[in-house]
């Protein structure tokens, strides 16, 4: 169904060690909005995501989802849980129709002792991962419902090339996805992304959000 030669974690590494690890996986492919496991799930898997993407989500309320991680293809999740054999801390979602493979979480402590640069590259991901979460829990816990909109969406913008300095966001998230990044809600999004838009500092021409007024965008979304 598909190779690991080109996950992050195992680039460069022999290829006999790259099929060594295949053997030990299994395969499966998911479709797009599908549930890979839920928050508080005792399976202790690694998984490697061969094509497409998933989300990782977490909870503030019961009725709140906030967005952690967006992992594309070629990279991994689920180690933590391998590593330290609690529950999940978080539920993981595939946003497009995705291929993953996975190897038991005992299976793969196995592989990191054998291989050091393995258990090396992990480490590694671990403190880019508290650095983001660090900032994540600095945005949720000090900045306002609309300042976190604001901060989503100049992360969110790219130079428009059709406009010399001007921006925009391509295939912009719907309202749920950006409530989810924000820690908020849908009707909160729409309320914030309307009043941006009457004082024309966005303008929404679907799928695409142009920024007509990136200065304000950005002091808005410092405070």
């Amino acid at each position: 169904m598909g190779e690991l030669h080109n996950v992050d974690l195992f680039t460069g590494l022999p290829p006999e060690v790259v099929r060594e690890i295949e053997e030990l996986a299994q395969w499966a492919s998911f479709d797009q909005g599908e549930l890979v496991f839920d928050q508080e799930s005792d399976c202790l898997d690694v998984y490697f995501v061969v094509s497409g993407t998933v989300r990782i989500l977490s909870y503030m309320h019961s009725d709140r989802e906030v967005a952690l991680a967006t992992i594309p293809a070629g990279n991994y999740f689920g180690e933590l849980a391998a590593i330290d054999r609690k529950e999940r801390s978080a539920r993981v979602v595939a946003i497009d129709d995705t291929v993953l493979a996975w190897i038991d979480g005992s299976r793969f402590i196995e592989i990191m002792m054998k291989y050091p640069v393995i258990a090396l590259r992990v480490l590694e991901r671990f403190a880019r991962i508290i650095r983001t979460l660090d900032a994540r829990v600095t945005e949720l816990s000090t900045l306002t419902e609309p300042q976190r909109i604001y901060v989503e969406l100049v992360r969110l913008a790219q130079p428009d090339p059709r406009r010399p300095s001007g921006r925009y966001i391509p295939n912009a998230p719907n309202h749920k996805e950006l409530a989810s990044w924000a820690g908020t809600t849908r009707d909160r999004v729409a309320q914030a992304i309307g009043e941006l838009a009457r004082e024309g500092i966005v303008e929404r021409k679907h799928p695409n959000i142009m920024i007509r007024d990136w200065t304000r965008l950005q002091l808005l979304a410092r405070g």
